[in-house]
């Protein structure tokens, strides 16, 4: 004789089975969707600067495509390595990544002992703008035009620049410069670009070779005094100040924002953080934004930013190994 129970016991097995199945197949599925938290972007300088200004501007826009909150987390100091330092500590999930600004590329070659290795421990999501640099001095200066702050540069070095690090653009530019013109100057490094342009102004130091978005307020309203851009030509933003190229023939020199992640992290993510980046910059608003504020919008990709990395590495290694700068 068959007991009644039997049948519905044989049919709650595979039943059961397949719940379990189901459940265990919809965990991973559940896990690899990204972003499903808050998203932290590092900005390895003090509140203020360049890189700070874009962080700022695509904070929103960023927040709204990947549908999480996007925090900004400031750790200046050491030429942007202590911020960088923290993004290799990082889970490389995504969730952690960095706004950095063009000392990046550079810094292996200033800092010989760094807790990372830039080309292994890190890659890039995107080449975001850039921008041209601008040779400053504070509205009280006695130097009215390039030709009075060579000529004062020649004068046993007299004449002292502001930079957010060794190694930084403003540094390298700086270095660059005097090189081209045959002058010196004196180094005083800073942790960001805002401790910089306050001292600058403050008439602490005596000149600055600065991002276009740092100083272009500041120069509009009469608190600095432009001298020349590094563009090859006049910026549109200030048509009067000469471009260094119009009396030293080829000098050229641009700042840059670019965003990156731990290498580690999975392609998918990183093509995921790649594209949303890449749309914000290219919503006209937020472009718009940047563009007003001397950013030149980039929006490239993953291989636009490893390119732009190599070849600035290249680039100023020379001039880092020629000028003999180190770490200050």
């Amino acid at each position: 004789m068959t007991r009644p129970e039997t049948t519905p016991r044989r049919s709650l097995i595979p039943a059961t089975l397949l719940l379990g199945l189901a459940l265990a197949l919809a965990g991973p599925a559940r896990a690899e969707t990204f972003p499903s938290r808050l998203v932290t972007v590092i900005v390895p300088f003090a509140a203020g600067g360049t890189v700070d200004k874009v962080a700022r501007q695509v904070q929103e826009p960023l927040r709204a495509r990947l549908g999480q909150q996007v925090l900004i987390d400031n750790r200046g100091g050491a030429g942007g390595t202590i911020g960088m330092a923290a993004l290799a500590k990082s889970a490389p999930d995504g969730y952690t990544v960095a706004l950095v600004f063009d000392s990046y590329a550079t810094e292996q070659h200033i800092y010989p002992k760094l807790p990372y290795a830039t080309l292994r421990d890190f890659s890039g999501v995107s080449y975001v703008a850039r921008s041209p640099m601008v040779l400053v001095v504070p509205a009280a200066s006695p130097y009215k035009t390039l030709q009075d702050y060579v000529a004062a540069a020649k004068a046993k070095g007299a004449v002292s620049y502001a930079s957010v690090g060794a190694g930084s653009s403003n540094h390298l530019a700086a270095e660059l410069f005097h090189e081209t013109a045959g002058s010196q100057g004196l180094h005083v490094p800073f942790k960001g670009g805002g401790p910089a342009l306050t001292d600058l102004m403050g008439g602490h130091v005596d000149s600055m070779i600065a991002s276009l978005p740092l100083v272009l307020q500041q120069v509009q309203s009469g608190k600095l005094r432009a001298l020349a851009v590094t563009s090859p030509k006049r910026n549109p933003a200030l048509p009067e100040v000469p471009a260094v190229a119009e009396t030293y023939k080829g000098f050229e020199v641009y700042s840059w924002v670019g965003m990156v992640a731990p290498s580690k992290t999975p392609p998918p993510v990183l093509d995921k953080l790649s594209a949303d980046m890449t749309a914000t910059l290219r919503e006209p608003e937020v472009a718009k934004r940047l563009a007003d504020g001397g950013f030149e919008v980039v929006a490239g990709g993953r291989d636009a930013m490893n390119q732009l990395i190599k070849s600035e590495s290249e680039r100023w290694g020379r001039l880092i190994q020629a000028r003999k700068i180190v770490a200050e």
